[in-house]
Parts: structure tokens; sequence; C-alpha cells
């Protein structure tokens, strides 16, 4: 029996002793990999410079070409307001677009009020007898109290 304390003994010994070695053998390539690390985070810190330069600059490039473009487009509209006549031919600018107009011009139904001539009376009021008056005049004479 004491054989067998000192053998668990020493297993036990042995497995602390190796946690133990393991953990101060990690300290020392942890003070070279500092050093590595800031390498690599300058090393980081410098790509991501001058991918955000790049980016910067290609959104830089496109906002001008859009102002380019968006200046051309006022100056196309100013010009047509300028040069456009109205007059009673119809070449008015339009409010929407031609397609729009074109749309809404066909879309929308004209009813127009079938009003009657104001020469032609009804056929009640004829001077001939329509058949609802017989065309003879009866006076009636009301009583007065």
């Amino acid at each position: 029996m004491d054989w067998l304390v000192g053998i668990l003994l020493l297993i036990v010994g042995m497995v602390i002793g190796f946690f133990v070695a393991k953990y101060f053998n990690e300290k020392q390539p942890n003070i070279l990999s500092e050093d590595e690390k800031e390498l690599t985070i300058n090393e980081l810190m410098t790509q991501q410079a001058s991918q955000h330069l790049h980016q910067a600059k290609r959104i830089s490039a496109q906002l001008s070409a859009q102002s380019e473009a968006l200046n051309k487009q006022i100056e196309e509209y100013e010009q047509q307001l300028i040069n456009h006549s109205t007059g009673a031919d119809g070449n008015s600018i339009n409010y929407f677009g031609e397609d729009a107009t074109t749309y809404l011009r066909n879309s929308s139904p004209t009813e127009k009020n079938n009003i009657p001539d104001a020469n032609i009376q009804p056929l009640d009021f004829a001077s001939q007898g329509s058949g609802l008056f017989s065309g003879k005049e009866e006076v009636v004479e009301k009583e007065s109290k």
C-alpha cells in the first residue's frame, strides 16, 4: 500500500509539473509575439488607410462626374426655358412628360353635355298639340270669397 501511495503522488506531481512548465514556456514566445502583433497591426492599419484613401478618391470622382452631369442638365433646361416660346399653337412646356400627357389625354373620357339647341322647343311645349296638351285654351275662373 505504501508503494501505491508513492506512485500516485509521483503521477500527480508529474501532471502538475507538466502544466507549470507549459505555463512558463508560453510566456517567452508571447514576448516575441507581441512585437509581431504590433507589426501586424501597423501593417493592417496601413492597408486600411490606403484602401480608405482609394475609396475616398473613387467616391470623389463619382461625385464630381454626377455634379457635372447635373450642371449640364440644369443648363440645358435653362436654355429650353429661355428659347421656348409659348404661343397659341400649343407648344408650351408640359407639366408632365410627353408620354404621361398623351396617356392622360387619352385615358380621360371627354364627355360633352348633350344640351339641345335653344331654338327647338320640346314637344310638350310646341305650338301644335303634342298629345299632352290639346291646344285649346280653357279659362277657369277662380272663385274669390
